[in-house]
């Protein structure tokens, strides 16, 4: 890994010290990969609120779910640094009475968000569950994420150069010509008037599937493109 990362340090200063096109003959290719992986963790996100007359009452059950939700959280493993509660909000509120023809006061609504990690992601239903239980009637957010995700995306990018040194290669036989110095490769599409060539299909990195049992949180694609150019002998 750590020649890996020498050589995407070498690519970037290489792109650095060059213009993106040079004036002699070239070639301007794309490499594509992606990888389909399954999700080992989920960033899950739940809101707390009550309304009462008074403060007081709406903070005490607040309170009372949030603690209910920390021990369940701890139930399934999350550990305490993955569980954060937010700050706990009051709001004055009020509706519209029609036959008076004014506003309302309805009470004091008081809310938290809590935020929480869950990595045993095959248990994500059992965990809602038990949330709606204790009392949870918001459920705001939830992304499947992969706690490796930048040694994954560097393992993409590797294949996409790959694929870009066989767009090239491609490119070239096509028109009988011979590959010589790479000139310049960026990770982001460079300011050219022309579109890169590539090849018909992005390539594929084997991943894990998993076993495939419990919840079935699908796959997250990771996918990286690599722009180079190279000058013709």
């Amino acid at each position: 890994m750590k020649k890996l990362m020498l050589a995407f340090a070498a690519l970037i200063t290489l792109n650095a010290n060059a213009n993106s096109l040079p004036d002699a003959p070239h070639l301007y290719v794309q490499g594509n990969a992606k990888i389909q992986v399954k999700p080992d963790r989920a960033n899950i996100v739940i809101g707390i609120d009550d309304t009462q007359a008074n403060t007081a009452d709406a903070k005490k059950n607040v309170d009372a779910i949030a603690a209910k939700v920390i021990e369940i959280a701890k139930r399934y493993q999350i550990a305490e640094k993955d569980i954060q509660a937010e700050q706990l909000n009051v709001y004055r509120q009020t509706e519209y009475d029609r036959e008076q023809n004014k506003q309302r006061f309805v009470g004091f609504r008081v809310f938290r968000n809590i935020r929480m990690t869950l990595t045993l992601v095959d248990k994500y239903p059992e965990l809602l569950q038990d949330l709606v239980d204790a009392g949870v009637t918001e459920f705001r957010d939830t992304q499947f994420s992969v706690a490796d995700h930048n040694s994954i995306l560097k393992t993409v990018q590797k294949a996409a150069i790959k694929d870009a040194k066989m767009a090239a290669k491609e490119l070239a036989k096509d028109f009988d010509v011979r590959i010589g110095k790479l000139y310049s490769v960026s990770f982001s599409p460079m300011d050219a008037p022309t579109m890169p060539y590539m090849r018909a299909e992005k390539m594929m990195v084997q991943a894990d599937s998993g076993s495939g049992a419990g919840y079935n949180t699908g796959f997250i694609t990771v996918d990286a493109q690599v722009y180079a150019v190279y000058l013709i002998d």
